[in-house]
C-alpha cells in the first residue's frame, strides 16, 4: 500500500492565503460595507490590491517606503553587530551570559511608548533616530538568542582538536564556532528582517520633524479617512517585510546550502 504525500508547503501556503482572502472579501462585504457602497474600515481585498497598483507607480510611496526600508537596515545591521560581538564576548568571558540572556530579555520587554518619546528629545528635529533604534530592538533579541545557541553548537570534539594542535580560544571561535553557528544565525538573520521593518516604521509614529516613510504614509492616510490608501500601505508594508526574509532566505541558500534543514529545526526553536 502506498503512503500518501503530504502537500507541498508552497501549496498549503497558497491555500491558506485563498482562505484568509475569502474570509477577508465576507467580512468587508457582510460588516464594512456601507448601504451606499462605499467601503468602511475593512475594505475588500480587490479594491485594496488595486489601490496597491496605482500606489506602485507613486514616486512618493517608493520614497516612503525606501527611507523605512534605510531606517530598518541601520538598525538591523546594528542588532546584528552587537550580538555577534556580545556573542564572543561571553565565550571569551562566560559570566557575562547571563547579563547578555538578561540584556535580550529587555530589549524585547522595553515598552514602545516609554522608549520613544526619550529617543525623540535625545536625537535631533528630522532625526530617524526613533526609527532605528526601534528597528534594533526588534531585532535584538533572536540575534542574541541565534548567535549564542550558534556559538554553543560545537561539539567538544571539535574543541578539542582545535586545542591539540595549538589553538586558543580566539582560534576555536574563528575556526569552528563561528561555522557552527551559521545554521543559527541565518535562521536570527531571516526573522530579524521582518521585525526591523516594523519596528522602523512604529518608529516613525513618534519621530518629529520627519515627513517621509511608511508610517507618516500611513497616519497622513489616517487623518483623510482614505480606509482603501491605509490598507494598500500596510499590504505594500508586509510585502516589504516579506521580500527581506526571502532575500536572507535565498542568500542562506546560496552561500551556505548545507545549511537548509538546521536552520528550520534552529528557526522553531527561535520562535
Amino acid at each position: 500500500m502506498m503512503r500518501r504525500q503530504p502537500p507541498a508547503p508552497a501549496l498549503l501556503g497558497a491555500g491558506g492565503l485563498v482562505v484568509i482572502l475569502v474570509l477577508w472579501h465576507l467580512v468587508a462585504t457582510f460588516g464594512f460595507t456601507r448601504p451606499n457602497g462605499s467601503y468602511g474600515a475593512v475594505p475588500p481585498p480587490l479594491a485594496a490590491l488595486d489601490r496597491v497598483g496605482a500606489d506602485l507607480v507613486d514616486p512618493a510611496y517608493w520614497s516612503g517606503i525606501g527611507a523605512t526600508a534605510g531606517a530598518a537596515l541601520t538598525g538591523y545591521l546594528l542588532a546584528v553587530a552587537a550580538a555577534l560581538v556580545l556573542g564572543v564576548l561571553v565565550l571569551l568571558a562566560p559570566p557575562l551570559e547571563s547579563f547578555a540572556n538578561q540584556l535580550g530579555v529587555v530589549a524585547a520587554c522595553i515598552p514602545i511608548a516609554a522608549i520613544s518619546p526619550i529617543v525623540v528629545l535625545l536625537s535631533p528635529t528630522g532625526s530617524r533616530a526613533v526609527s532605528v533604534v526601534l528597528a534594533l530592538l526588534a531585532v535584538e533579541f533572536p540575534m542574541i538568542i541565534g548567535v549564542l545557541l550558534g556559538l554553543r553548537a560545537t561539539s567538544p570534539a571539535q574543541l578539542d582538536l582545535v586545542h591539540a594542535y595549538g589553538g586558543g580560544t580566539l582560534t576555536a571561535i574563528r575556526k569552528v564556532r563561528l561555522i557552527a553557528a551559521i545554521p543559527a544565525l541565518l535562521s536570527a538573520l531571516k526573522i530579524g528582517a521582518p521585525a526591523a521593518f516594523l519596528g522602523a516604521m512604529t518608529g516613525e509614529f513618534f519621530a518629529v520633524g520627519v515627513d517621509s516613510g511608511a508610517g507618516r504614509l500611513l497616519i497622513s492616510q489616517q487623518y483623510a479617512g482614505d480606509y482603501v490608501g491605509m490598507w494598500a500601505i500596510a499590504i505594500l508594508a508586509s510585502a516589504v517585510s516579506a521580500l527581506g526574509y526571502g532575500a536572507i532566505a535565498l542568500l542562506a541558500r546560496w552561500l551556505a546550502p548545507w545549511t537548509a534543514h538546521t536552520s528550520a529545526q534552529t528557526a522553531g526553536a527561535l520562535r
